[in-house]
């Protein structure tokens, strides 16, 4: 009887995830665009950038190199211009503080040089915020992404936003 007991609890401990266990929506994998081409990561740009605040952003995650930097270039209260260099966390904190709001990204022109590994992609890019099909903000991105014989990912992301003394040159829209 204790033998059978034994066996029992042993059974319970072991299985018991596997019979009880319900999978959340937050412990499914998120499945991730591939980046095998630079086309394919450049829709991964826009599909890891759009969406709610909230957004769980594991593909964004996936799409950058552990090391990678994402820096917008701001004004500064002196009036120059320097990149605001975040990590991925500081990027996803700083995306959290829009709330509610949801962002459409779309790159409506993009450019791109080749050698090996490494490619630099020149890209302009359209942001709506919640309305796809509202009135964008545009700016243009610098990507540096390295190929690791499987696919694409990014180092580094600098951008800057159309503004009314800077707008956006004819030969980098569409």
């Amino acid at each position: 009887m204790k033998r059978f007991l034994l066996l029992l609890v042993f059974a319970a401990l072991v299985g018991a995830p596997s019979l009880f266990a319900q999978a959340s929506p937050s412990a499914v994998p998120a499945v991730c665009p591939p980046t095998t081409t630079l086309d394919e990561l450049i829709k991964a740009i826009d599909a890891g950038v759009s969406g709610p605040a909230g957004k769980d952003r594991a593909c964004m995650r996936e799409l950058l190199l552990p090391e990678a930097r994402l820096s917008p270039i701001a004004k500064a209260a002196d009036g120059s211009f320097e990149p605001h260099i975040l990590t991925i966390d500081g990027w996803i904190e700083g995306v959290k503080k829009r709330g509610d709001a949801v962002l459409y990204e779309h790159q409506v022109k993009v450019s791109s040089d080749v050698y090996g590994h490494v490619a630099h992609l020149w890209s302009t890019y359209e942001l709506r915020l919640n309305k796809p099909d509202g009135e964008p903000v545009r700016g243009i991105n610098s990507i540096q992404a390295v190929y690791d014989g499987k696919r694409w990912r990014i180092l580094d992301i600098l951008w800057q936003a159309e503004t009314p003394d800077l707008p956006v040159p004819a030969k980098y829209l569409p």
